[in-house]
């Protein structure tokens, strides 16, 4: 009896990219005959709710090293739609302000690589009870957590985060006080949909 065996995969073969770091936080989706560089999550989306692109493998650019290799992770689907949270608590309403305004500043000077929302609350369903949160999709957790610790290292006196952070900041009763979108790179920000169909054969898509 003949065994068969899963075909075994092959390495992803990237095209040629100038200053790859650029890309650190994007995506890349491997069409299975070519491989595109440089998508969005929410680029990726409409490639997964596209019958004719469906059936491709979407990676996140996890990491790029000094040298330009790229360091990248499968992703799943649930996880471009998800969102999470990290939620900076403090016991004093002023200290939860001066962290709001910190972060809305320092995007302005450093944008962010990939879309947050920000809100400024007095939430009775947490403990301390005034937050700075910004919410975003999951598979962007080290994009935000990497800028945090770059603008704001010791902001909040508590810090909770995870999707039970956005269920929870999302149901909580409270004061919603100020709220804004952080300033984003022009890099990351999302094209439509008509415009990622029609440039799906494009190697580099920035």
């Amino acid at each position: 009896m003949s065994e068969h065996r899963p075909p075994v995969p092959q390495p992803l073969i990237l095209p040629p990219i100038r200053n790859p770091q650029r890309y650190a936080g994007l995506y890349v989706y491997d069409f299975g005959e070519h491989v595109s560089v440089g998508y969005t999550a929410a680029e990726i989306r409409v490639l997964r709710e596209s019958a004719a692109h469906r059936g491709g493998t979407a990676y996140e650019i996890y990491r790029v090293d000094e040298n330009g290799s790229m360091e990248l992770r499968g992703v799943l689907d649930d996880r471009l739609a998800q969102r999470e949270s990290i939620c900076l608590l403090r016991r004093d309403g002023a200290d939860a302000r001066r962290d709001y305004d910190t972060l809305r500043e320092a995007s302005e000077r450093d944008p962010i690589g990939c879309a947050v929302e920000m809100q400024l609350a007095k939430l009775y369903a947490f403990d301390p009870p005034h937050v700075t949160a910004l919410s975003y999709v999951s598979s962007a957790t080290s994009v935000v957590a990497g800028w945090l610790l770059t603008h704001a290292p010791g902001a909040g006196d508590e810090v909770a985060g995870g999707g039970d952070a956005y269920a929870r900041l999302v149901a909580s009763d409270g004061v919603r006080i100020a709220s804004c979108e952080l300033q984003i790179k022009s890099d990351f920000r999302d094209r439509s949909a008509d415009e990622v169909l029609a440039q799906v054969d494009r190697t580099l898509q920035r």
